[in-house]
């Protein structure tokens, strides 16, 4: 049985009590002088970060530029798959949509451009699709894909797309910096 009342046991705990002041000590004093850390992004790691939060936007804009594309699959993510409806399915395999179907689809491209560019402001298109890990084979078809968008969207202009549709599409493929045909 230990003691705790003997001189070497205190003298002991008042030892370890001041090593673990002065290390307390040393340790703020260290921090208060250390310099800021800066986080600097490294491009390894920034598919991983940036592929949580806009793979759903990426992939959601995709399935609808699908709709346009009769369901191919585009940029690498899987192509529309329409509800068990032969009518639909072959509405949109055969691109026998309406101007108005096609302004619907059209409002929702444009609803997730819109959101990825208000979380990446700075990043073109490109850019986030590279982070987010395409190839460039995909990000190609990606682009070609919201070309022929605003391409379908002209020329269904004055069958069912409202002007504001369209134009609130170029305007967010220029904002990512997509070239328009």
């Amino acid at each position: 049985m230990i003691n705790t009342k003997s001189p070497s046991h205190q003298q002991f705990s008042h030892g370890v009590a001041a090593i673990a002041a002065a290390t307390a000590t040393l340790f703020v004093a260290l921090f208060l002088r250390a310099s800021p850390i800066t986080l600097v992004e490294s491009p390894l790691a920034a598919p991983q970060l940036m592929s949580k939060e806009s793979d759903g936007l990426l992939r959601v804009a995709a399935e609808h530029l699908s709709k346009l594309e009769g369901g191919a699959s585009i940029g690498g993510f899987p192509g529309f798959e329409p509800p068990d409806d032969e009518r639909y399915k072959n509405k949109i395999k055969n691109r026998s949509y309406s101007g108005s179907e096609a302004n619907d689809w059209l409002k929702e491209i444009n609803n997730y451009l819109r959101q990825i560019i208000k979380r990446y402001p700075d990043k073109t298109l490109i850019e986030i699709l590279r982070r987010h890990s395409l190839a460039q084979t995909e990000i190609d078809n990606f682009v070609k894909a919201l070309q022929n968008a605003y391409t379908i969207g002209n020329r269904f202009k004055d069958a069912g797309v409202r002007a504001e549709t369209l134009s609130l599409l170029r305007e967010s493929l220029q904002t990512l910096g997509v070239p328009l045909p």
